[in-house]
């Protein structure tokens, strides 16, 4: 599986994202400038994955905002998250049901559960993902 993530805080100048190739275990990160310099990290291995994060995030932040503050404006990060707490950033988007699927083959692939955040932030859930089996 080959995952092509791009980050929400790309702009019309600069595109930023990360290629994920599961079948030879290694990513890469990525920076485009005017859709014609590239600027890519060498292939580093996946590390392990703990699980699987989905969450909303609004990149202007305010100090009094509330979960209804969030309505259409808010942004979906998939994240795989390991030792503990570090994340790797792997894809933002607005559609919450698009990244739940994006979520599910992921962690299929990857054979790690989720944590979804992003339907209620106050009571995240986990999500047991079946191990996919091949049909010989």
């Amino acid at each position: 599986m080959i995952l092509n993530g791009h980050y929400a805080a790309s702009n019309i100048f600069l595109k930023q994202g990360i290629k994920l190739d599961t079948e030879k275990n290694c990513f890469k990160t990525y920076r485009r400038l005017f859709s014609v310099f590239t600027f890519s990290d060498g292939c580093k291995p996946i590390p392990k994955a703990d699980y699987i994060l989905l969450f909303k995030t609004l990149y202007a932040k305010c100090e009094a905002c509330s979960e209804e503050d969030f309505d259409g404006s808010a942004t979906v990060q998939l994240s795989l998250v390991y030792n503990k707490n570090r994340k790797l950033i792997l894809h933002e988007g607005s559609d919450l049901n698009a990244m739940k699927k994006m979520a599910m083959e992921l962690a299929a692939e990857l054979g790690s559960r989720i944590r979804d955040s992003a339907t209620n932030r106050r009571q995240p859930q986990w999500i047991d993902v079946p191990k996919v089996v091949s049909a010989l």
